[in-house]
């Protein structure tokens, strides 16, 4: 029987590692909105982008640059120009070789992405490359995508999140497995393979084709015991697809990070989840998962665990079985895009331990003060902050058990980017988080013309731009927002040429985190009909100046301007919008309502709003 297996294990090829990447349609998608869409794949766990060709190398040096802050890898779907070599990772770049092949590529607005990408990798695909992820502006107009212009993700988002994490978990190390062609029992409607490392690690991806949820028992080659093990209790939702952890490592692997106090024997018997995450620290092993529905987590551990077990931020009991020594993990549904849960099992009180205060910001471009607390006073002497490349950090004793970190974010830090710190002490990570990196502060215009291009994106314009009445002037609102730990006091004022503004500026306090609501008037003055570019300064605790633009619009006449791709005609109550030959907009602006349904194709040249207004749609 043994022989057998090992036949059958050695007949399947090899499935190799995998490199997951975004296209990132940076020549069709807003210059404005690059940073914060980079900083959101980068925060799902998308480590790699693909970037379409430029014209021109020179067009894609400031995105570089943005994506080697972000520590994100980029393709040029292409051979890399001489030019940005100084770009390539072999000098410190984001830029790498093309995608390894075969390359599967999957639109992100598949109904069945999830599955249809996961079939791939199965099959042996060396790489996922995932388009029509954001909305675009091309050539034959708008696209829409995953994500809109808003920054608002479609369903289907599950398919990226689901397998950045999938990826975050096994890595390159996948490339190790190979398939199994055991029998694993025929179950109604589900398909399940499994892959096996020669070590022993293993995966069972189970697949749902089907439109009904399955729940039951499940059949997987078990490494231990050279048999196969019944799995109880699997639940796969309809459509849904579920890569299991059998037999994984706990202290002799590096899937578990910091976990070399376990024995070399402790291991994860299986999960009815899908494993992103484990780690060991403070004598918490904890985990996290993608778990669709409720699952259970089998541990087979030297040593009987102290507890508690916090599951989902809630204390839940576990069992230990003395005879076996194994325990059993309850994992409650995930929750949000992506089903995560995460798990936390006490295995023993640690000899030492180190925490710092809670934080969930890092402000950019100043000193941001951290407390850390220790068990002892040695190992307070023994410890120190990790953080990023570029950051720089200072110390100070508050007392025998407490220090202060001084934490400078530079300016080149990316507005939206999460980054890892953590405490380290005799060569043990004892602590870490996760904060987000803000500016200090920011300015928005709840006014702004904003362009519908479909029932769930509006681009707004930038700079943020303002109509107002020639005769009679407008109310202004400007929304601050202070993103630092405490109150700040600021000046602001508004400024463009030929305009007048009331009050000329004000002082405002705003509390920690949050955000207030100003007002001011804005009358013409001398200034003539048309754009007039201006400026928002806020000034204080920190300096921000935001460009804005205020639209005079005459009293009596339709008004002709662009922005972008866009072009307008507009008066005190009616706008209409064109992009190339279409118009996609024809907004009653009293109602704050577009009386266009679908857009118009308009060949030729258009006199005015009210030809227009006899054109609309019956």
């Amino acid at each position: 029987m043994k022989r057998l297996i090992l036949l059958l294990l050695l007949a399947a090829a090899p499935l190799p590692g995998w490199v997951e990447s975004v296209e990132f349609p940076w020549n069709t998608f807003p210059r404005q909105l690059w940073e914060r869409e980079l900083a959101w794949m980068k925060n799902i766990g998308v480590q790699h982008v693909s970037l379409p060709p430029a014209k021109s190398p020179a067009e894609l040096v400031d995105l570089l640059k943005l994506l080697k802050s972000l520590q994100l890898e980029a393709d040029l779907e292409g051979p890399i120009p001489q030019e940005l070599e100084p770009y390539s990772r072999s000098h410190g770049g984001p830029l790498v070789a093309a995608l390894p092949g075969p390359v599967a590529k999957i639109s992100a607005l598949h109904p069945k992405a999830l599955l249809e990408s996961r079939k791939q990798l199965e099959a042996g695909s060396a790489s996922l490359l995932w388009t029509d992820v954001e909305d675009t502006l091309r050539a034959d107009g708008f696209h829409a995508g995953l994500v809109n212009f808003a920054g608002d993700e479609k369903s289907q988002a599950l398919a990226i999140r689901r397998n950045a994490q999938l990826l975050h978990f096994w890595g390159a190390g996948f490339g190790g497995l190979k398939q199994t062609r055991m029998p694993l029992g025929n179950l109604p409607g589900i398909q399940v393979k499994q892959f096996l490392e020669p070590r022993g690690l293993s995966v069972a991806a189970v697949t749902n084709p089907s439109a009904k949820p399955y729940a039951g028992g499940l059949k997987v080659y078990y490494p231990p015991s050279k048999h196969i093990l019944s799995i109880p209790r699997v639940s796969v939702p309809a459509g849904a697809s579920l890569w299991l952890p059998v037999n994984v490592p706990i202290g002799s692997s590096p899937l578990c990070k910091a976990c070399s106090a376990f024995a070399a024997t402790d291991h994860l018997v299986y999960a009815t989840a899908e494993l992103t995450t484990m780690e060991y620290e403070n004598g918490i092993l904890a985990m996290e998962f993608s778990a669709p529905e409720a699952a259970e987590v089998i541990l087979q551990l030297t040593r009987q665990p102290s507890g508690p077990y916090v599951a989902g931020g809630k204390p839940i009991e576990f069992d230990w079985d003395a005879h076996t020594q194994r325990v059993r993990l309850t994992v409650p549904k995930g929750k949000g895009i992506g089903d995560r849960v995460r798990v936390g099992l006490a295995i023993e009180p640690p000899d030492s331990t180190a925490f710092f205060d809670l934080t969930r910001v890092l402000v950019i471009g100043e000193h941001n003060l951290l407390t850390s607390q220790y068990s002892s006073e040695e190992i307070a002497k023994r410890s120190r902050l990790v953080v990023p490349p570029g950051f720089t950090v200072t110390s100070k004793v508050k007392s025998p058990l407490e220090t202060v970190f001084d934490i400078y974010v530079p300016e080149t830090a990316v507005h939206g980017d999460h980054v890892e710190i953590s405490i380290e002490g005799d060569g043990v990570q004892l602590s870490h988080a996760k904060p987000q990196l803000l500016r200090p502060s920011s300015l928005r215009f709840p006014d702004a013309i904003g362009v519908r291009l479909a029932a769930t994106s509006t681009l707004a314009l930038s700079p943020a731009t303002i109509p107002f009445n020639a005769r009679s002037g407008r109310d202004v609102s400007v929304v601050i927002r202070n993103n630092a730990p405490e109150i700040r006091s600021y000046d602001v004022h508004l400024e463009a040429e030929g305009l007048e503004f009331s009050p000329a500026s004000m002082q405002v306090a705003v509390g920690a985190s949050t955000q207030r609501e100003v007002q001011f008037r804005v009358f013409p003055s001398k200034a003539e009909a048309g754009l007039h570019e201006g400026l928002a300064v806020l000034s204080g605790t920190t300096y921000v100046k935001e460009p804005v633009r205020f639209l005079v619009v005459p009293p009596a006449a339709d008004l002709a301007w662009e922005s972008g791709p866009f072009h307008f005609l507009e008066s005190p109550k009616l706008r209409a919008t064109f992009l190339g030959e279409s118009w996609i907009e024809f907004v009653d602006k009293d109602k704050n309502e577009n009386r266009l349904k679908t857009p118009v194709v308009l060949p030729g040249k258009v006199g005015g709003l009210v030809e227009l207004e006899g054109k609309l749609p019956k």
